[in-house]
């Protein structure tokens, strides 16, 4: 069984209202996200938001620190997943290719060994507006659940509250650029929505 988790808490300053329930091609932010791992996952599990959804698929939980960080709010949903998988997400990337998802998922699914499977970052010569040279992207990422519970753990209890951190204390792997770009030409998996202007750069014109 495989879930996947949407990362929707967070106060969206830098954007300066709910940017997750702002629209993009007909559906708000939030609901893109949930729609492409709803296609590679058993089960969709939102941080960070009271439940609204219609699917018995998808579940809902409000943060017990709300604002408390995106590892924290991840901690109380790895303790919820029913899958030994799955593959993490923001709410605010919109534009998400399920064969990535997918990808990673199966990667991670092929070694026992590894605990996470990250994205390998775009060249700088790529053409995708999703390449940021020097910037290793946390998000998406899939983990093996147990492992990543017991990272989480292990980093909330130190104090720090970063997803790098819990990567850092994974066994991970890159999916290569040349991998997963052949499934998502543009890099669009990578992309979020910080700013009213990212939002605006990926409109259709």
């Amino acid at each position: 069984m495989r879930t996947g988790i949407v990362l929707a808490g967070g106060r969206s300053s830098r954007f300066g209202g709910d940017k997750l329930m702002e629209g993009l091609d007909g559906d708000a932010l939030l609901e893109r996200a949930v729609a492409a791992v709803r296609a590679v996952a058993d089960e969709v599990i939102v941080a960070g938001r009271p439940g609204n959804a219609a699917s018995p698929t998808i579940r809902s939980f409000v943060d017990a620190e709300p604002f408390g960080g995106p590892l924290l709010a991840l901690l109380g949903v790895l303790r919820e997943a029913r899958g030994a998988v799955a593959v993490i997400v923001g709410g605010d990337m919109p534009r998400l290719v399920p064969a990535v998802l997918r990808a990673m998922l199966d990667r991670i699914d092929q070694d026992a060994a590894i605990d996470a499977v990250l994205l390998g970052q775009p060249p700088s010569s790529a053409t995708s507006p999703a390449a940021s040279p020097g910037r290793r992207a946390v998000l998406p990422l899939a983990v093996q659940v147990p492992a990543a519970l017991g990272a989480a753990e292990a980093a909330v209890g130190s104090g720090d509250r970063s997803l790098q951190a819990l990567v850092d204390r994974l066994a991970h792997v890159e999916l290569p650029a040349s991998t997963w770009l052949a499934l998502d030409p543009e890099g669009s998996t990578l992309l979020d929505v910080d700013t009213r202007a990212d939002l605006e750069r990926i409109r259709p014109r």
